[in-house]
């Protein structure tokens, strides 16, 4: 339980919230093989957990990329604003439940 107690405390320290995704993406480990497959468990505006095995020897800085198809709803003033289609990564965004 302490632990449990220790975790809360640690999150709502944050800069951000965190929203729970699952977003397939892809980690580029600049070292000349090709993106290894991730999953984004939680993500902010300043930083994600991902899901990337451990059969990976990750360096200090990678670069994380995902695509999601998306519905235009919204246009104008050089802008647009985009709904995120089912089936494309991830269902609706919900505050993280603290993993």
């Amino acid at each position: 339980m302490a632990f449990f107690g220790l975790t809360q405390r640690l999150r709502e320290t944050r800069r951000a919230p965190r929203y729970d995704v699952d977003y397939l993406a892809h980690v580029d480990l600049h070292d000349d093989s090709p993106p290894v497959h991730c999953i984004i468990a939680d993500i902010s505006a300043h930083g994600a957990r991902l899901t990337i095995g451990a059969r990976f020897e990750v360096p200090d800085e990678v670069t994380l990329t995902f695509r999601r198809r998306c519905r235009v709803v919204r246009r104008g003033n050089g802008e647009i604003g985009v709904e995120f289609l089912p089936n494309s990564g991830a269902a609706k965004l919900e505050p993280a439940s603290g993993k």
